[in-house]
Order: C-alpha cells, then structure tokens, then sequence
C-alpha cells in the first residue's frame, strides 16, 4: 500500500518532534547545570574591545587600585563608564565562574587639535576625548588659535579644517602617514609639516582646498620618483618650488 503525500508528512513530523524534544531537554539541562551551581565570586576582569584605552586607566577612572583592584564595588561601574568621554558604548556582565566581562567601544580620535598649550584628541564631531592625554598613535595634529568649548571644538574655522582634512585625506589616503602637522597660522595662511620621506616643511597658501593637496600628492610623487630631496615645498603658485 502506498503512502499518500500526507501520511509522509505526519510520519517526518513524528519523527522530528521527538528529536527536537530530546534537543530542547538538553538545552535546558545545560542551563540549569550552569545556572543553578552556585555562583562564584568575583575575582577577575576580562577585558573585551579596548583599542587607546588600556585596563589600568578604565580601573583607575573608575577610583581603583589597579595593583590590587576592588571588584566587591563592581555594579556601579556600567554608569560610570558611560560617562567616560573616550567611551561611546560599555556592557558589563557577571560569569558564574568569578569574573566580569567588560565590553567596552570607544570612540575614535580622528585628530589631535593644539591650541595653547594643550592637546585635544577630538572625534569626527570635534567632541573632545581627552586632554593633555593622547593616547591614539599617528594622529595628526591641527594647531591653530580654535575655540575650546566645555565638550568640544567650536567655531567655523575648525569645522571646515577637519570637513576639508577628511575629504582630501578619504581621496589621498596615502598622505595620512605622512602629514605630522597642520597649523593655521595668524595671518590667515597654511603651513603643513610632513615626517615622511623627510621632515619637510610645506607652504600651502591661505586656502585650504582639494586643489593644494593633490598639488601635494603630485609633489611627493614626483620627488620619490625623481629622488628630489627638499626640506621644504612652495605650493602657493601654479608650480611647486622645492627648497
């Protein structure tokens, strides 16, 4: 006798219920296994998504002890975080085996800004990440006489720098490792100061366009094609005058 379409489909589903019931039951052994023993305490940190910032200067944020850490005061320290300025997200979870796991995403320093005599590591909104404390590696420097708000950078001025900084450096990636330092001087002018091939110091006029850093590109190019050695590059006029 010959089974008909539907009688197949029950005899599949009763073979696969039991299966999924055996499958469900271990599932829930397991969790009851790992849940219902006692649950260990905390005497261990593991760190998870730490990029510039580094464990002993999350503890000591936090008012611990990084030699001997307190963790018995451990519940509050999620809040904490969220207020760091460095920290854009953080997630704090207690294992049954005795140690937290802390998640923590941090914002990314796209430039350090000088002004005075201070350093201000900054995000792509100009927020501020840090002060005198610079810890993300080959960020370039922008100096100049900029506004410090209380949070942020303020002002025009800075605003179309780093909007005209990431655009030509998203175009010419090649040149983020090579500019130190980019300094709006007071009359108005643009010098930049490259680490790579050389220290070279480069005059760039009183705009700041697409147009000066391809003549910059071209520029560097042409020198490590031509093995030109400068210490300095003019590119206020239609040619660049190498020194």
């Amino acid at each position: 006798m010959v089974d008909t379409p539907q009688e197949i489909k029950e005899k599949r589903f009763g073979r696969v219920v039991p299966i999924l019931l055996v499958f469900v039951g271990l599932v829930a052994l397991g969790l009851i296994f790992r849940w219902g023993r006692p649950v260990k305490p905390v005497d261990r940190l593991e760190w998870e998504g730490l990029v510039a910032l580094s464990p002993p200067l999350v503890l000591t944020y936090l008012g611990v002890d990084p030699e001997s850490p307190m963790i018995g005061d451990w519940k509050d320290w999620e809040k904490k975080l969220s207020d760091h300025p460095r920290i854009r997200k953080v997630r704090i979870t207690r294992d049954p085996d005795g140690f937290l796991i802390i998640n923590i995403q941090e914002k990314v320093a796209e430039f350090v800004i000088h002004v005075g005599n201070s350093l201000y590591e900054v995000d792509e909104d100009l927020e501020i990440l840090s002060r005198d404390q610079v810890l993300a590696n080959h960020t370039i420097v922008i100096s100049g006489q900029f506004t410090v708000g209380e949070e942020k950078l303020e002002g025009r001025q800075i605003f179309d720098i780093t909007k005209e900084m990431r655009h030509a450096l998203s175009l010419y990636p090649a040149l983020k490792s090579r500019i130190s330092e980019l300094v709006a001087e007071r009359d108005g002018n643009y010098t930049m100061y490259l680490k790579s091939p050389n220290s070279i110091k480069v005059y760039l006029g009183d705009k700041l366009e697409l147009n000066v850093f391809r003549k910059l590109y071209a520029s560097l190019a042409y020198m490590e094609a031509e093995s030109v050695k400068a210490v300095s590059i003019d590119l206020r006029g239609e040619d660049a005058i190498y020194h």
